[in-house]
């Protein structure tokens, strides 16, 4: 079995989290390209953004496995202008998927009735004049995170259930019946090895700290409610008109 995972610490907490004996073969690429290589590979499993499936329907989706957040613990930080606050123009960072395109939009016309233009920053650092969204890895580069707004307690708090922000999917149904026969009860293995995968990602004590006091709000198991939860998703975006056709999300046990 090969999975196919994004390089940002919760993906990489997932995979930590499995068993040695159990761990598949990883690969690890930019989110964005993930489904693509699905798409060329009909037996990998890859960790995809969840909004990859408006263009990929046929995929299917593990109903039991997934990354969910709700609270201040995020994989994508809003960083607002220090001088004036102006959110006319958001830049985009990091690892940049459809999900932040998308959400961003949706987020700031729900909040606060603004259709901000959206566009991806190339450029090394920050300017103090500008509001960016930034996405994964980024976000722990000297404490980054400590001055932002999570972007993933935004979006969850819009549609009132976590937001998922990644699902498993393959073309293959067997390879996501087999992933998720592999393993069980991944919320609790996360808590268990928790310190010392940490230590093994090698973040600072403060960042360290802050996950662990924040970790029971990220979710690596999949209930009816994180279910209902990236239905609603999809859903929104159906209502701001991202896509044309409502479609059902081919779930595999």
């Amino acid at each position: 079995m090969k999975l196919i995972i994004p390089n940002n610490i919760f993906a990489t907490l997932f995979i930590l989290s499995i068993e040695d004996e159990k761990r598949p073969q990883i690969e690890v690429k930019e989110a964005s390209l993930i489904s693509a290589e699905l798409n060329n590979n009909e037996d990998y499993i890859g960790l995809i953004p969840s909004f990859d499936l408006i263009t990929n329907k046929d995929f299917y989706v593990s109903r039991k496995y997934g990354i969910g957040f709700e609270s201040g613990l995020s994989n994508s930080y809003l960083y607002y202008s220090a001088e004036n606050n102006d959110i006319s123009k958001i830049l985009l960072k990091g690892d940049i998927t459809t999900n932040e395109v998308i959400l961003a939009k949706i987020v700031f016309q729900e909040r606060y009735n603004l259709s901000p233009e959206i566009s991806i920053d190339m450029n090394e650092g920050f300017e103090e004049n500008n509001t960016y969204l930034v996405v994964g890895s980024d976000n722990w580069m000297d404490e980054q995170y400590s001055s932002g707004t999570s972007f993933c307690e935004q979006a969850s708090e819009l549609i009132e259930s976590p937001y998922i922000n990644f699902v498993f999917a393959s073309k293959s149904e067997k390879a996501i019946k087999e992933f998720n026969a592999m393993l069980n009860q991944m919320d609790a293995a996360l808590l268990k090895g928790l310190s010392d995968n940490l230590t093994k990602i090698g973040l600072s004590s403060e960042i360290n700290d802050f996950i662990k006091n924040e970790i029971e709000s990220v979710y690596f198991d999949l209930t009816i409610r994180e279910e209902l939860g990236l239905k609603d998703l999809l859903q929104l975006a159906y209502y701001h008109q991202i896509y044309d056709d409502i479609f059902d999300i081919k779930f595999v046990e």
